[in-house]
């Protein structure tokens, strides 16, 4: 009876210190998305965006790439701050990405059967 008091206190402790941390834990920080550009592959299959994400102090520019209808996306190309981008298509499954980001998070060679060439312009 004594084993089965103790692990129920045990449990009781268990269960007020995890609600005590989950009610004194920082709030959830919402990012916003400001689009910058759109850029559609030249056979209208691709869609490229690069969008500007705000989080908290935080702020980063992003090129993502989705096929044309679909909500999911992939990043390809992340800068730290705000950064122009230009984007464009050299071939129907190659895409260019122009920036002069000082400082680059992300930088994919491809994503599925797209080509992804970043050009670093100073």
């Amino acid at each position: 009876m004594k084993l089965v008091l103790g692990l129920f206190a045990g449990m009781l402790a268990i269960g007020a210190a995890s609600f005590w941390l989950w009610r004194t834990a920082p709030p959830v920080v919402s990012c916003v998305d400001r689009v910058v550009s759109v850029s559609a592959s030249p056979d209208r299959r691709v869609v490229a965006a690069a969008y500007e994400r705000r989080c908290s102090q935080s702020l980063t520019t992003h090129v993502s790439l989705r096929r044309a209808g679909a909500s999911a996306q992939s990043d390809v190309f992340v800068a730290a701050g705000s950064t122009p981008v230009r984007l464009s298509w050299s071939e129907e499954r190659e895409m260019v990405i122009e920036s002069p980001a000082p400082r680059v998070l992300v930088a994919e060679t491809s994503w599925r059967n797209v080509g992804v060439r970043l050009r670093l312009v100073r």
